[in-house]
C-alpha cells in the first residue's frame, strides 16, 4: 500500500485510539494529519487545508451527522467511514464513501479497505461518487443476548429484556422491564456498538435507553431533554445537548 496522508473524524475518544492503533499496525506509513471530533473544525479545515489522500469519518459526530458535511462540502478525496450504525450506509455511499466499517474496526476490515482504495488509485483519478454506487453496503449482526450477574449467579439475558444500560464509577449495569437490576462486564462503550441502534439509543456519555422503555420526553434547562423511562436506574436520563435532534429522530422512526 502507497503512504497516505489522512485525516480522522471521531467523537469516541476510545474509538479514536482503536482506529489509530489498528491504523498504526495495517498501515505504519500513513500519517494522520488532522483529527476532529465535530463538524465546524472538519468544515473549516476542508477550506483551509491541503486535503489528505483518505479521510475516515464517523457518522455521528459531537455536533451533528457528518453526512450532512459530506453531502455539501468541497471534499474531493475518498471517505472511508467508520460506525457502529448501518442505517446511514446507502446514504454514506451516495457521498465519497468507498467502504463502511462497522465498530469495533479490526485490522483484517482496514487491511481490505485500504486495498480497496489501492486498487480504485488511477489515473486519471476515479470518479469516487460514480464507483461507490457500486458497493454493497454491509450487515451486521447485533447482539441478542448479554451475559449478566444477578446476586450471586451469571446469566443470559436477552437484550429485549432490558429497558436500560447505564454506567456508574465505572461499572455497566442493565436495567430489566419488571425493575431488575444487572451487573454487566463489558464496558458501555462496547455494548453501544453492538446494540441495535434503531432499538436502543446512546442519551449521553453514561446511559443507553431502549425505545420500549421511554413514556415521554420533556424540555430540560440548557436545550436538552429528560425520559421518562418505565424501569428507573442509576442514570439521569437526561439527553445530552448534541444529541437531542437524533434522540427525537430516532424516537419518531
Amino acid at each position: 500500500m502507497l503512504p497516505l496522508s489522512c485525516w480522522i473524524l471521531e467523537d469516541e475518544p476510545p474509538a479514536l485510539r482503536r482506529l489509530e492503533q489498528v491504523l498504526a499496525e495495517v498501515s505504519p506509513a500513513t500519517r494522520i494529519t488532522f483529527t476532529t471530533d465535530s463538524l465546524a473544525p472538519a468544515r473549516a479545515a476542508l477550506n483551509e487545508r491541503p486535503h489528505p489522500a483518505l479521510i475516515f469519518s464517523d457518522i455521528q459526530l459531537a455536533d451533528g451527522v457528518s453526512l450532512d458535511l459530506w453531502e455539501s462540502a468541497p471534499c474531493q478525496c475518498p471517505i472511508i467511514f467508520t460506525t457502529a450504525y448501518d442505517q446511514y450506509s446507502i446514504r454514506a455511499f451516495r457521498t465519497n464513501g468507498i467502504d463502511y466499517l462497522l465498530k469495533p474496526v479490526s485490522g483484517e476490515d482496514l487491511y481490505r479497505a485500504l486495498e480497496k482504495l489501492g486498487r480504485l488509485q488511477a489515473t486519471p483519478p476515479p470518479d469516487w461518487r460514480a464507483l461507490s454506487e457500486l458497493l454493497i453496503p454491509p450487515k451486521k449482526a447485533y447482539r441478542t443476548r448479554i451475559l449478566a450477574r444477578y446476586r450471586q449467579d451469571w446469566v443470559p439475558v436477552s437484550v429485549e429484556d432490558l429497558r436500560q444500560i447505564y454506567s456508574s464509577d465505572g461499572i455497566t449495569f442493565g436495567v430489566s422491564a419488571d425493575g431488575k437490576r444487572y451487573l454487566l462486564e463489558e464496558s458501555l462503550d462496547r455494548l453501544a456498538e453492538a446494540l441495535d441502534p434503531a432499538r436502543w439509543f446512546r442519551i449521553n456519555r453514561s446511559q443507553i435507553v431502549h425505545i420500549l422503555g421511554v413514556r415521554k420526553l420533556s424540555t430540560y434547562f440548557n436545550h436538552r431533554l429528560v425520559l421518562e423511562l418505565d424501569s428507573e436506574g442509576g442514570g439521569d436520563n437526561i439527553v445530552s445537548r448534541q444529541r437531542v435532534k437524533d434522540c427525537k429522530e430516532w424516537l419518531g422512526n
